[in-house]
């Protein structure tokens, strides 16, 4: 009797350290020059990927350990070629799933394909102009080479589309140096997200470090940005409007690399498990990066929100 009350503590405690999310970047590539991004991994070739069987072993092992919901992000996860067969397993084995795009292939062919395996888009937009766009690296790389970004454009009918098929919309934006006077009411207000998450531009050590020192903004230029817009938006109703600073944003997010290392960001920087999980297990690989993560401070920047009562469609 003893032993089986041991066994259950031990249980309960693995539980409880396990992440209820995770963020998985399947995939470096990208067809945007976002000044900004702290996920290039640039110690990767653009070739380093996993076979679809490698992704739906990963897959099941996060929900074998008690992972509620995956996040597909990148680079840019939908030009991976076995993406749309992840987001199908992850679903299969019980996951809630999300992927974070610039919009790149998410039209009607693919949306039809994924009814009912697709719970949430998290949707980039940075500005409520593709002038500011283009001075953030925000579009498709072929078109800043000539000084243009159509990526506003070009995203508003995708947000139609999402919500045509029923998908959860997220809205994301970094707010920078150079956007932290836009407004961006209008745009929410035209693309109507379930959640609008703010995050303040971070830097990563290893990362972005050189494009991040003329885009970093202050806390209180952030802190005022977000403001402004809870204000102006106070009237409408259905959006949760989620700030991340720089703190918030790290030892907050459990996060695995194209390889499968599991990874954390608490110092600033990444630090990794000592091989993928593919060959050590997600439990072991966690295991050695959890002392980033606080679990405390997930759910104080509203990390464990109610993914599957919003993704039903159901009113709070």
């Amino acid at each position: 009797m003893v032993d089986t009350m041991n066994n259950q503590f031990q249980e309960n405690e693995e539980e409880k350290k396990t992440p209820k999310a995770v963020n998985w970047h399947c995939f470096k590539a990208c067809n945007y020059g976002c000044r900004f991004c702290y996920a290039r991994f640039e110690d990767l070739k653009a070739t380093s990927f996993m076979t679809e069987n490698e992704g739906c072993r990963l897959l099941e092992q996060l929900a074998t350990a008690g992972v509620e919901k995956i996040n597909f992000v990148g680079g840019e996860p939908m030009l991976h070629p076995h993406i749309r067969a992840w987001i199908v397993h992850a679903k299969a084995v019980g996951m809630v799933t999300s992927i974070v795009s610039n919009g790149t292939g998410i039209n009607r062919v693919f949306l039809s394909a994924m009814k009912g395996h697709l719970d949430w888009v998290g949707l980039s937009v940075d500005a409520s102009s593709d002038e500011l766009h283009e001075q953030l690296g925000r579009g498709e790389k072929k078109h800043l080479r000539n000084g243009i970004s159509a990526h506003l454009a070009r995203s508003l009918p995708v947000a139609d589309l999402l919500h045509e098929f029923g998908v959860g919309v997220k809205l994301n934006t970094v707010v920078t140096a150079l956007n932290q006077q836009d407004d961006m009411s209008e745009v929410v207000r035209r693309i109507r997200p379930d959640r609008w998450k703010i995050f303040q531009a971070l830097h990563i050590e290893g990362e972005n470090d050189e494009d991040i020192l003329q885009l970093e903004v202050s806390d209180v230029a952030f802190d005022a940005y977000v403001e402004r817009h809870r204000a102006a938006l106070v009237d409408l109703r259905g959006v949760t409007v989620v700030a991340e600073n720089n703190e918030a944003m790290l030892g907050t997010y459990a996060m695995i690399d194209p390889l499968g290392r599991v990874y954390t960001n608490a110092e600033g920087r990444y630090r990794y498990s000592s091989d993928s999980m593919l060959v050590m297990g997600f439990v072991d690989a966690w295991r050695e990066v959890s002392t980033g993560f606080s679990a405390e401070a997930f759910l104080a920047r509203d990390g464990d929100w109610d993914w599957n009562r919003e993704a039903s469609g159901v009113e709070a």
